[in-house]
């Protein structure tokens, strides 16, 4: 995208807050999604068990954005790619043969033409690359992480304050309008099912950081910035599991004013260098 130049020193703080219900899944207890925890040391050295979103939730939310911004971008046809580019545009690939020989030309060349592969690392025939990019989890703003949280959101409210259940039913298309295309006569049994969610409450904020590693450059400084627009556009995203069905709607703070200018310029170079980037992504996942 540009000559290789450092990155400016990189600590985005993010702040999440929360406008519907957040659930972030840690498997089922009976007909219970399990909000997902993690243990936190008290000053008093008893354990907390707070809830919180992954770090790797955030960077696949990023990587995905930046993929689908990608697809469209240069125009990528349905049923156009191998298995293996669209493993590499959307988890970041996987090594395909073996060998002890780094390909550092595909390297440079990745690093100039395709730079989001160089932020968030991937695996491409025998070699593993290191990306740049470091997230934190993105941690409840409460008593109980008072030693994780920058001063100015310290606050005295407990974990406990911001968790509630989410409850629904699950109905049984037999009793419902639908049911008379049902083949079969006579009795059958119920499918009708109670189920409910373990969440953080609506109003709730988590915090977390993005940053680079000294290694970045500015090409993958501009497509941090470019994958941030594309998340919360309009400064909202939606975060952890059960989205489509309302979970998770945030309203996010802390992203750079120029990232959409970053996104311009990401966007300009994808049309720009189209040709050359498919090809360049056939060859990494042959």
């Amino acid at each position: 995208m540009t000559t290789v130049t450092p990155a400016p020193k990189t600590r985005i703080r993010l702040t999440a807050t929360l406008t519907s219900p957040f659930h972030h899944g840690a498997g089922s207890s009976g007909n219970t999604s399990v909000l997902r925890t993690q243990e936190v040391i008290q000053a008093d050295g008893t354990v907390a068990r707070v809830p919180f979103l992954s770090a790797a939730s955030i960077r696949h939310a990023l990587r995905d954005a930046i993929a689908w911004h990608t697809a469209h971008t240069l125009d990528i046809e349905d049923e156009s790619l191998a298995k293996q580019t669209v493993d590499l545009l959307w988890t970041g690939g996987a090594v395909s043969s073996t060998g002890s020989r780094t390909d550092l030309d595909m390297m440079r060349r990745v690093r100039t033409l395709y730079p989001p592969l160089s932020l968030f690392g991937y695996a491409a025939k025998s070699d593993i690359i290191t990306g740049t990019l470091r997230a934190s989890d993105m941690i409840l703003i409460c008593r109980e992480n008072t030693q994780r949280l920058p001063e100015d959101l310290a606050t005295d409210m407990r974990a406990a304050a911001f968790r509630s259940e989410e409850f629904g039913t699950r109905h049984d298309q037999a009793t419902s309008p639908a049911g008379r295309y049902i083949t079969i006569a006579g009795d059958i049994p119920t499918a009708q099912m109670i189920w409910d969610t373990q969440v953080i409450t609506t109003g709730a904020s988590l915090y977390g950081e993005v940053t680079l590693t000294p290694a970045a450059d500015h090409d993958q400084y501009t497509v941090l910035l470019a994958a941030l627009a594309l998340w919360a556009p309009d400064g909202v995203a939606h975060i952890g599991a059960k989205t489509a069905q309302g979970y998770g709607r945030a309203t996010i703070d802390g992203i750079p004013d120029e990232a959409t200018a970053a996104l311009d310029d990401l966007t300009r170079h994808l049309e720009a260098h189209k040709g050359e980037i498919l090809d360049l992504l056939g060859e990494l996942g042959q």
